[in-house]
């Protein structure tokens, strides 16, 4: 009975309120009015020296949009349909892409009424944005580069190290003596500067002293290197701390050792050179300093202990007083790595405020160190996909503009002490060898940073064939009469119709 009087009262209610609701004929729920959305901002996602290839902008609004992607053929970068514009799920951001040829300037147009907000309202304005490549600035570190325009690297000759030292110390270029001959022969072609790599523990007596009969034949290439009008970079180049950062990194007693053998060293090959002219001479510290095979990794405990190799050496350097007092020091990070020396290295304490920065690149590695046993034979936009790396322009723009951004924008100057690709063994592939140094070289000055190319004298072609001018008589080898000049062009023109275009256009196709 009491079920049934509760089903009648509820229905009784029920009946109420649909009476009651069909009464109020004008009731409504409002719905609060949105505004149109409002363009905030416009952002290109990388930053770099020049724009080209595949580039992206994100233009965010302050309110959630749609887009239809028909009308992604009315939005212009430098007056071209762009390839596509989106906008991801619910977002406030149009998402734009365009393949770019190189250019120095971006300048998007978005027209009005294609930006649709909440309740449907459109963006009504024309959206305009340009970007403009940032000249390259005018400092200290721009003023270096231009010192140490383009350069070469006297390997394999000092830097023997082991049982090689038993054979004579120009044992690994097979070169007894060095002459003028080699810088004379860099100087009429527009180089400015060599870098001798100097291997010297593996020199020393048991109480760690360098021999003077050593320390003097070094100094004697550098005297022909500065009377040959060019400035020279000596270093630590496979010392016995070469490899052993790691060992050192966790132990106490190897730690202690290796500071020790680091401010003996340069100790000496500081007072040796202390009177050098301080503008033509610089010395860098260390040369890969890395872990056993480890080249790419490290830890934070090795770069640690690296950046406090690097105040070792300073100090000691600027304590032998002279010319040594404001002499420019390169310093090195993990094994040169452009990458984890941007992001590891802490530059040195130095009282003079003149530490450079050094670094390597021979990416990518197989096409350029070891084609032969990679089967790499080109590289690039028209390289064979499957015989070549995907570290092309892009690549190598972009390795390039990092240091620029990290270093130069900073006033702090930076080199590349090593790059190089070796005498290919066949045609085509030193066609395309020829199209990489070009570019390359090109991709350092847009970036401001002066190189070294690498050269251990090697006449042959393949794995490691490095040569470029005999060590003995200064002769070009391989292709280098014509290579070198192109590279030195490349590395320090200031003639701007000699752009990207340029070269990319001269690209060898596979045969």
């Amino acid at each position: 009975m009491k079920l049934k009087n509760i089903i009648n009262t509820l229905s009784l209610a029920a009946v109420a309120f649909f009476a009651t609701a069909c009464q109020d004929t004008d009731a409504q729920i409002d719905i609060a009015e949105v505004d149109a959305p409002e363009f905030v901002s416009a952002t290109l996602t990388k930053e770099v020296p020049v724009f080209f290839g595949e580039t992206t902008i994100k233009v965010a609004f302050d309110k959630k949009i749609n887009f239809a992607s028909k009308n992604a053929s009315q939005v212009t970068i430098n007056g071209e349909a762009v390839d596509k514009a989106w906008v991801a799920g619910a977002s406030n951001e149009l998402t734009i892409v365009k393949t770019l040829d190189f250019c120095n300037s971006l300048s998007l147009h978005i027209p009005a009424g294609l930006i649709i907000g909440p309740q449907g309202k459109t963006y009504d304005e024309d959206i305009d944005e340009t970007w403009t490549v940032a000249a390259m600035p005018t400092n200290d570190a721009t003023a270096v580069t231009a010192k140490l325009g383009w350069g070469w690297n006297l390997g394999n000759h000092f830097d023997t190290y082991g049982d090689a030292i038993a054979k004579g110390w120009g044992y690994w270029d097979k070169v007894a003596t060095i002459t003028d001959a080699p810088f004379t022969t860099l100087a009429a072609a527009g180089a400015k500067t060599v870098r001798i790599p100097v291997t010297w523990t593996d020199h020393m007596d048991d109480s760690n002293v360098i021999p003077a009969a050593y320390l003097d034949e070094v100094a004697g290439v550098v005297d022909k290197v500065i009377a040959a009008g060019l400035n020279v970079i000596i270093n630590t180049h496979h010392d016995s701390f070469e490899t052993t950062l790691g060992d050192a990194a966790g132990d106490e007693e190897k730690a202690a050792a290796a500071k020790a053998l680091i401010e003996t060293l340069w100790t000496q090959v500081a007072t040796k050179f202390k009177d050098y002219d301080a503008d033509k001479l610089i010395f860098e510290t260390f040369n890969e300093v890395h872990t056993g095979d480890d080249w790419g990794t490290g830890s934070d405990a090795q770069f640690a202990l690296l950046n406090k190799w690097n105040q070792y050496a300073v100090d000691a350097i600027r304590a032998t007083g002279g010319n040594n007092a404001t002499r420019w020091i390169g310093v090195a990070g993990y094994a040169a790595n452009i990458d984890l020396t941007i992001a590891r290295l802490v530059l040195p304490e130095d009282p003079a405020k003149r530490i450079m920065v050094a670094v390597h690149c021979y990416d990518p590695y197989n096409f350029c160190t070891v084609p032969a046993k990679s089967g790499q034979n080109s590289w690039g936009h028209n390289a064979d996909p499957d015989h070549s790396d995907s570290a092309a322009e892009s690549y190598v723009v972009s390795q390039l503009y990092k240091l620029r951004k990290a270093y130069i924008n900073k006033n702090i100057p930076c080199y590349l002490g090593e790059y190089g690709c070796v005498n290919q063994p066949t045609a085509n592939a030193n066609a395309f060898r020829a199209y990489y140094l070009e570019f390359f070289c090109r991709a350092a000055n847009f970036a401001g940073i002066p190189m070294m190319i690498w050269d251990n004298n090697s006449k042959d072609s393949g794995d490691e064939a490095f040569g470029y001018i005999d060590h003995a008589d200064g002769s070009w080898l391989n292709d280098s009469e014509k290579t070198v000049p192109m590279m030195i062009k490349a590395c320090t023109s200031t003639d701007a119709s000699y752009d990207f275009q340029t070269i990319w256009d001269k690209s060898p196709v596979v045969e």
